[in-house]
């Protein structure tokens, strides 16, 4: 059973990697990366659900969701932090000396990766700010991803844009490779923004890590989410207590 209308992956980071290994060399498809933030988002975002639908997966990004998803019986066994899961990418891009295009970031963030991956090929786009409301630019950053070959695809705009260029990318057909919707992932990667200690992780405590470092940008939308979240857990648990009684009939 879709669990806030996701249909979860339901296997390990292990598992997933292999997968992805599986498919760079084949036709498009992409990751995207459920936390609170895009659980509200799709509550009303017709064109953002489209685009989680059409993933080729859609991973638990967030330990403070998996409570939740364990509750209502989802059968995700863990979380798998876009984060973590970049860098896992990065590690078998290095080994095998893959081809990385990175959509979005910064040029400064592009060097540090490019000295700490000498056997990756880096190639970077990065569209101007508003760019998804604009349809010339929006042609451009396809175009480019379109004439680029690469086995990994590592979206940087921040949600909704990566998740809706990721889908607009798999209905053209024209690419091949596996997308990572995973937005400040590079930041963290190359030290621009520090992540939260491993404990802190461990303790669902890194989205207080994440306001303490950026109040200004995050504090506002973790509060917004926060008071959201709660009456869609509500009426998932409904939900469920519906199914469960109709299941459960003679």
């Amino acid at each position: 059973m879709k669990v806030f209308g996701i249909d979860f992956y339901k296997g390990d980071q292990r598992d997933l990697i292999r997968a992805i290994k599986g498919e760079v060399n084949k036709p498009f498809g992409y990751v995207v990366t459920a936390n609170v933030n895009h659980v509200v988002l799709l509550e009303n975002d017709s064109v953002f659900r489209n685009a989680y639908d059409t993933a080729a997966y859609r991973i638990c990004d967030s330990r403070v969701l998996m409570p939740v998803l364990r509750k209502f019986d989802a059968g995700v066994p863990e979380a798998i932090p876009g984060s973590t899961l970049t860098v896992s990418m990065m590690d078998e891009a290095q080994r095998e000396g893959w081809t990385v295009t990175v959509v979005g970031s910064t040029t400064d963030v592009l060097q540090v990766l490019a000295q700490r991956y000498p056997a990756v090929t880096f190639l970077h786009y990065n569209p101007p700010m508003g760019f998804i409301d604009n349809p010339a630019e929006v042609e451009a950053t396809l175009q480019f991803v379109e004439q680029h070959r690469a086995q990994l695809l590592i979206m940087s705009v921040g949600s909704p844009r990566q998740e809706l260029l990721s889908k607009m990318i798999a209905d053209r057909g024209r690419a091949h490779g596996v997308g990572l919707c995973t937005g400040a992932a590079l930041n963290f990667l190359s030290g621009k923004v520090q992540r939260a200690p491993m404990w802190v992780q461990k303790l669902s405590l890194e989205w207080l890590h994440r306001i303490l470092s950026e109040p200004r940008r995050l504090a506002g939308r973790y509060w917004h989410d926060g008071r959201r979240i709660l009456p869609i857990i509500l009426r998932q648990r409904s939900q469920q207590r519906q199914y469960s009684q109709q299941r459960d009939k003679p």
